[in-house]
C-alpha cells in the first residue's frame, strides 16, 4: 500500500513502517495475476459507394425527425399561444 497516513504519529508510523518491512520478504513469493481480458469480436464493415452511404444516412435523418415531430409535434401545436 502506497498511501500515506500523516495523522500518525512517530510512534504508529514505525511501527506501521516496520510491520511492512517484516511483510516485504513474504510479498516475493506472492502469486499475483492479471485478471482475464474479454476478446473483442473483429466487425467487418461492408463497402459501400460514398453517394450511398450519405443517402442512407439523409434517409435515416429524415425518418428520426418525421417519427420526433409525429410524436412530439401535437403536444407543441397545442401549447403554442393562437
Amino acid at each position: 500500500m502506497v498511501i500515506i497516513d500523516f495523522s500518525n504519529t512517530k510512534k504508529e508510523a514505525f511501527l506501521r513502517g516496520f510491520e511492512k518491512g517484516l511483510a516485504a520478504p513474504v510479498m516475493l513469493f506472492g502469486h499475483f495475476q492479471a485478471p482475464n481480458v474479454n476478446t473483442i469480436p473483429q466487425v467487418t464493415v461492408q463497402s459501400i459507394e460514398i453517394g450511398e452511404a450519405i443517402e442512407n444516412d439523409w434517409k435515416a435523418i429524415g425518418t428520426d425527425l418525421r417519427n420526433v415531430i409525429e410524436h412530439h409535434g401535437k403536444d407543441y401545436t397545442s401549447k403554442t399561444p393562437s
